[in-house]
C-alpha cells in the first residue's frame, strides 16, 4: 500500500523537477511517449507503462518515470538500478534521492539509504513522508530513540492540517441505508449487529445543514455498511444535496438498479459515482459478490458507464482483489472489463475491515492481518479519520466512515450536537491523541487496521 502511495509523487504525478537529460535523445516523439506512458500508469495499467519506457534507457526522465512505476510493482532491485542512474546524473535531484532511498529499505539496505534520507529531511524538514522513511530507516538500522523523536514529528506534521482547521473535516460519509443485499467476501459483514434502518428526512436535512455551516462541500454516499439504492429515497435525497450545491459522491454494487433508474442516475448531476465490481466471468465475479448476478450486474455497470458519457460525473469501476494473488486478478479483471469497453478500471487490494475480515497474511511485528507488506512500515494517523467523520442512518457519529459498522469509534450524535461540537468533543479527542503517539491500544478497531500503516 505504501509502495503504491510513493506513485502519487512519482509516476502518477511529472516530477516537479525532473532530472536533466544530459545524453542526446534519440529520435522520439518524447512528450507522446511520456503522455502516453502518464496516461498508462494513471489508469493502472502499470506493466503496460513500464514497457513503453524500458526502451529508452538514454533517457534521463524515462528511466526515472521507470523506476517509480518498479516501486509500485515492488520490484525493488530494478527500481534501485534506475534512481542510482538517475541520482548520479542529476545529484541534487530530490526524488531521485527519495526513490533510491525507498528501494534500498524496502530490500532491507536501510544503512545505504540512511545518507540520502539524512540530505532529505535537512531539504525538506517540514515534508511529513520525508520524516516517516527517515523514521523506518532510523528504525531498521538500530537507532530507536532518534527513529521515534522522527516519527513522532513525521505524525504532528500530518495531523497540522486538521489542527489548523479547528479540527472540522473536509468531508463527510453518509450511511442513508444500513441495509445491504449481499455478502462480499471483501466486506466485514460476519460482525454486523443488524441488516436494517433507512435515514429519515430530519437525519438527512441535519446533515446538509451541518456540512454547510462548516464549510464542507464534499458528501460521500458510502459507509461501512449498507447499499444506498435500496433507500426508497435515494434519488430524491442526492437531488437535494446535489441542489444544495453539495459535492456528491455514491459508491454502489449496482445490483438494485433497472433500466429506469439508470437513465435518471445519469441526468442527477453527481461528481463521481463508483461500480464495485470485481471478477472475469461468472463464478469470479459470485465468488466476490456472494448473493449477486453476473450477468444482471455487468449489464446494469455497461447501462451506467453510457448513461453517464457526456456527463460531469465521473463514473469508474473499483475492483478490491480479495486474492493474494493481487497482480494476476487484478488484470483478468481489468482485461475482462476493457474488452467490454469499460474505460476506467482502479484496483486495489482489500484492507482488512478494521480488523473484521482475515485476508492475506498475519503480520507478526504489528499484530494484524494483511494482504500488504507491512516489514518496513509503521502506524501513521489514519487520513480519513483526520479528513472525514461518519455519520449513521440514525445520526450517530463515527469517527470512521469507512469500516465502523458497529459505531465502536462513537463520537456524538448530529442530532443532538453541532458537527463542530462533535469533533472538538472530548472523545475525538481522545482517539485524536492515539493516533498522534501511535499507540492505538486503546482503540481496538484501529489497533486491528491495515489502512493506519505507511
Amino acid at each position: 500500500m505504501a509502495a503504491r502511495r510513493r506513485l502519487e509523487s512519482t509516476a502518477l504525478k511529472k516530477s516537479r523537477n525532473p532530472p536533466r537529460v544530459t545524453k542526446k535523445a534519440p529520435v522520439i516523439d518524447r512528450a507522446a511517449l511520456l503522455a502516453e506512458s502518464q496516461r498508462l500508469a494513471s489508469s493502472q495499467r502499470l506493466d503496460e507503462a513500464e514497457r513503453l519506457l524500458v526502451g529508452h534507457p538514454d533517457d534521463l526522465e524515462c528511466v526515472f518515470r521507470r523506476g517509480a512505476l518498479l516501486m509500485t510493482l515492488e520490484r525493488w532491485a530494478e527500481a534501485e538500478a534506475c534512481f542510482r542512474r538517475t541520482f548520479a546524473a542529476a545529484p541534487s535531484h530530490f526524488d531521485s534521492a527519495m526513490g533510491l532511498a525507498g528501494a534500498l529499505v524496502e530490500q532491507g539496505k536501510p544503512a545505504e539509504a540512511m545518507p540520502l534520507l539524512d540530505a532529505a529531511v535537512r531539504a525538506a524538514p517540514n515534508a511529513g513522508r520525508v520524516r516517516y522513511f527517515h523514521s523506518v530507516a532510523l528504525e531498521e538500522t538500530g537507532r530507536t530513540d532518534e527513529a521515534k523523536s522522527e516519527i513522532a514529528a513525521a505524525r504532528e506534521l500530518l495531523v497540522a492540517p486538521l489542527d489548523r482547521r479547528g479540527l472540522i473535516p473536509w468531508e463527510v460519509y453518509v450511511q442513508v441505508s444500513r441495509r445491504c443485499n449481499l455478502r462480499c467476501a471483501m466486506c466485514g459483514h460476519e460482525v454486523w449487529k443488524t441488516n436494517s434502518g433507512f435515514m429519515e428526512w430530519p437525519v438527512f436535512d441535519r446533515v446538509l445543514e451541518q456540512c454547510a455551516a462548516n464549510s464542507i462541500k464534499k458528501i460521500n454516499i458510502l459507509a461501512g455498511q449498507g447499499e444506498p439504492f435500496l433507500h426508497p429515497h435515494i434519488f430524491e435525497m442526492l437531488e437535494k444535496a446535489i441542489a444544495a450545491g453539495f459535492e456528491v459522491h455514491i459508491v454502489t454494487n449496482g445490483t438494485p438498479l433497472t433500466p429506469d433508474r439508470i437513465q435518471r442516475l445519469g441526468k442527477l448531476g453527481l461528481a463521481s459515482l463508483q461500480f464495485s465490481f470485481a471478477g472475469w466471468d461468472k463464478d469470479s465475479y459470485e465468488r466476490t459478490y456472494v448473493g449477486a448476478k453476473f450477468e444482471r450486474t455487468l449489464a446494469n455497470l455497461l447501462g451506467l458507464q453510457e448513461a453517464t458519457r457526456g456527463t460531469d460525473t465521473d463514473f469508474f469501476v473499483k475492483a478490491v482483489v480479495t486474492d493474494s494473488d493481487w497482480a494476476g486478478v487484478s488484470r483478468r479483471t481489468r482485461d475482462f472489463l476493457t474488452t467490454q469497453g469499460v474505460e476506467k478500471i482502479f484496483t486495489v487490494a482489500a484492507n482488512n475491515f478494521g480488523g473484521n475480515v482475515q485476508l492475506g497474511q498475519h503480520n507478526e511485528r504489528h499484530g494484524v492481518w494483511s494482504l500488504k507488506h507491512l516489514d518496513h512500515h509503521r502506524r501513521m494517523p489514519c487520513r480519513v479519520f483526520l479528513t472525514a467523520i461518519g455519520v449513521f442512518c440514525d445520526g450517530t457519529v463515527t469517527a470512521c466512515g469507512c469500516y465502523d459498522s458497529n459505531a465502536e469509534l462513537k463520537i456524538g450524535h448530529i442530532m443532538e450536537q453541532s458537527l463542530a461540537e462533535i469533533r472538538t468533543g472530548e472523545e475525538y479527542r481522545r482517539l485524536l491523541a492515539a493516533h498522534r503517539s501511535g499507540n492505538l491500544d486503546g482503540v481496538p478497531m484501529c489497533a486491528k487496521c491495515d489502512d493506519v500503516f505507511g
